[in-house]
C-alpha cells in the first residue's frame, strides 16, 4: 500500500507538469516546475525519540527507470546525491555508521533512488474548413487541408529518499518498515550542471519541511 502511495504521488507529480505545459503561465525556467513532497509513512512512528541518533546509508542509488521504456543515463552525479543526503542527515543531528557489517545497529536505513519518466502526448491541427459558398457553385464546405498529428514528449525525472527504521533490519523474512520518505520531482531538461543543482536542493528542501526528524 506504501508502494501504491507513493507511485500515485509520481504520477500526480507527472500530471501537474503535463497540465502546465497545456497553458500560458508565468513560469520561465525548468525549475520553476520543480516540487517536493515529503510524508510520514508510519504515522505513529516517534520521531521524536531521542534514542534515535544513528543511520546507515546505503552506498548505491537505485534506478527505477525501465529500460525498455526510457534510456537509463539519467545525467546526475550519484556521488553528489549521497553526499547531499548525508550532509543532511549529519546537519539534522544523526551520526553515520559507515560500516556494512554494523548496519544493523543503526537506527535508520537510508535508501535513494531516482527515476526518469518519458510522457508523450499527440496534438493535432488542422481538420475541417468550410464556407457558405462562391461564385454560385454553393459549396457546402470542404477540408481545406488534412489534419497534422504530431507527438511530443515530456522528459520528467524524480529522486527519491527512504528512511527505514533500522531496528528490524535484524528481523529476516520481514518487510523493513519505511517511516518516511521524499520526493523531488521536475521537468529532466537542462545540462548536467542544472540537473545536479536541481536535484540537490529538491533533497535539502525535503529535510527543510521535515523538521521533525532533527535531533
Amino acid at each position: 500500500m506504501k508502494k501504491q502511495t507513493k507511485l500515485l504521488s509520481l504520477i500526480a507529480f507527472a500530471l501537474i507538469l503535463l497540465i502546465g505545459a497545456c497553458y500560458p503561465i508565468s513560469q520561465e525556467f525548468v525549475s520553476d516546475f520543480d516540487s517536493v513532497y515529503t510524508e510520514k509513512s508510519e504515522p505513529d512512528f516517534d520521531f521524536a525519540n531521542p534514542a534515535i541518533r544513528t543511520f546507515y546509508l546505503a552506498d548505491t542509488v537505485m534506478v527505477l527507470t525501465d529500460p525498455n521504456v526510457s534510456d537509463t543515463n539519467l545525467e546526475v552525479d550519484f556521488d553528489q546525491i549521497l553526499a547531499r543526503v548525508r550532509t543532511n542527515m549529519n546537519q539534522a543531528g544523526y551520526t553515520e555508521i559507515s560500516n556494512i557489517n554494523q548496519a544493523t545497529q543503526a537506527d535508520y536505513l537510508v535508501l535513494v533512488s531516482v527515476n526518469r519518466a518519458d510522457n508523450y502526448f499527440n496534438t493535432w491541427w488542422g481538420g475541417w474548413g468550410g464556407w457558405g459558398g462562391w461564385g454560385g457553385w454553393g459549396w457546402g464546405g470542404c477540408c481545406f487541408f488534412p489534419p497534422v498529428v504530431t507527438t511530443s514528449n515530456i522528459r520528467t525525472g524524480s529522486i527519491i529518499v527512504e528512511l527505514l527504521d533500522g531496528k528490524r533490519l535484524a528481523q529476516r523474512n520481514q518487510n523493513i518498515p519505511e517511516v518516511w520518505y521524499g520526493v523531488g520531482s521536475g521537468l529532466f531538461q537542462g545540462n548536467n550542471t542544472n540537473l545536479n543543482n536541481r536535484t540537490l536542493r529538491a533533497i535539502d528542501q525535503m529535510f527543510i519541511q521535515s523538521p521533525y526528524l532533527k535531533r
